[in-house]
């Protein structure tokens, strides 16, 4: 006599254990994922361009034509340019305190090499720079370690000594090109105090005449 054994089959209807998530990425996931890339690729790009860049020099302030360059009148900054535009370009700070700007400068504009005269004067005097005509100026043909008599001449016509002897330190080019800038050529002079002031009242008054002294008084 066999014994029939009853298999249970199990009820397909009954659930067959708690469910698993899907893994599927969702569109807000994907997202995420894209913005992360993007601003990693970014940041990259951002830390190449400024292995690329290079410190130049930039006006901090107002700096006007013929003023002596002093402590806050200039800064750093950083910019990524080809070699054509940064060969015109200041790019240390070293050495430029005391000389004199030939072109008015404003706050932030980038300095250039011919925007900035030497002006190393011997002691016990100032530099000031003179703005000039070569026609007024023995027709251009001044150079450095000349010396120069200043002449003005009044609304009537009456030609006055101003300063006499007076040292030139240093001589402005014409320059051109997108840095130079407006304003004309000027040279700088060695004055004592009261010649500086002389001198301010002069040119306020009109155009000083340059005469070329050198060797003048040798003999």
């Amino acid at each position: 006599m066999s014994v029939g054994v009853k298999r249970e089959t199990p009820d397909r209807a009954s659930p067959a254990g708690p469910r698993r998530p899907s893994r599927r990425l969702s569109l807000g996931h994907l997202a995420v994922a894209v913005a992360a890339i993007l601003a990693f690729v970014a940041n990259v790009a951002f830390l190449r361009s400024m292995d690329d860049s290079v410190s130049v020099v930039v006006a901090a302030r107002q700096v006007s034509a013929g003023s002596p360059i002093g402590a806050g009148d200039l800064t750093t900054a950083r910019l990524r340019a080809d070699s054509t535009v940064l060969a015109g370009l200041v790019m240390s700070m070293d050495g430029l305190t005391g000389r004199i700007a030939r072109r008015d400068l404003a706050a932030g504009e980038l300095v250039g090499d011919a925007d900035l005269l030497s002006s190393a004067a011997p002691d016990g005097l100032r530099s000031m720079a003179l703005p000039i005509d070569p026609a007024h100026a023995a027709g251009g043909s001044i150079r450095v370690g000349d010396r120069v008599d200043l002449v003005d001449v009044d609304d009537q016509g009456v030609a006055a000594y101003v300063v006499g002897d007076a040292p030139v330190l240093a001589i402005s080019e014409q320059a051109t090109g997108a840095l130079a800038g407006s304003g004309g050529r000027h040279i700088v002079v060695g004055l004592d105090e009261d010649q500086v002031l002389a001198v301010a009242e002069a040119i306020a008054d009109g155009e000083v005449d340059v005469v070329v002294a050198t060797g003048a008084g040798d003999g």
